[in-house]
């Protein structure tokens, strides 16, 4: 006896087709949010490390900073009372930062007299610590790129968690529709699957997906 089609076996079978659909798109958004997770967890270290460099390299500049301008107050203090033996032992003992700065700084006023101001006003201070500072700028910037990245990472993530949820949904509506007994029923809930399931659809393949590696 050939059995055919009656509208019961119709809805079971498109049923059948948005369960099978949706179970792939439920792990399919299951396997990017993890992959999601895991650039998450690596920018997210990245930007902890690029932070970390600048911080170092931060406090390394202050400090050489501070020793400068110290260094440079002793200076003042044995020009004010004429010692050279101790002005000379101090030039020797300056920063290379320093010297290209500090000897620009003497040659703005005639000999045996005191410029005013400080080196550390004049641009050759700051082209002394140009390789610290470019140092520094360029680690900040890796820095916020790396913490850009793991949150876009981590909100890819959330989406496919929740697509993991909405297929959940579909599978639940689909499911449990073909064992109602009114057909207006199993109808309207295949209708609510099929519409949630056209809806997440779409929003998969609009999100930014990670390439599928074995």
């Amino acid at each position: 006896m050939v059995h055919t089609f009656d509208k019961r076996d119709w809805i079971e079978l498109v049923a059948t087709v948005i369960l099978s659909l949706a179970v792939i798109l439920a792990a399919f958004s299951a396997y990017q949010a993890s992959l999601w997770g895991g650039v998450q967890s690596s920018q997210a270290g990245q930007y902890t490390a690029k932070l970390t460099r600048w911080s170092d390299v931060t406090t390394l500049l202050t400090a050489q900073t501070a020793n400068d301008s110290q260094m440079m107050s002793s200076w003042l203090v044995m020009a004010a009372s004429n010692n050279e033996a101790g002005m000379h032992v101090l030039e020797d003992r300056f920063a290379a930062s320093l010297k290209p700065a500090f000897e620009a700084w003497l040659a703005t006023a005639p000999d045996g007299e005191i410029p005013p101001g400080l080196p550390q006003d004049l641009p050759e201070y700051r082209e002394g610590n140009s390789d610290a500072l470019e140092l520094r700028s360029q680690l900040f910037i890796d820095a916020n790129d790396a913490g850009a990245a793991a949150a876009e990472a981590n909100a890819a993530s959330d989406k496919y968690v929740f697509m993991t949820v909405i297929m959940a949904s579909i599978m639940f509506f689909a499911g449990v529709g073909t064992k109602l007994r009114r057909r207006r029923m199993r109808i309207a809930m295949l209708a609510i699957a099929g519409v949630f399931f056209s809806a997440g659809l779409v929003t998969i393949l609009s999100l930014p997906r990670q390439p599928i590696g074995f």
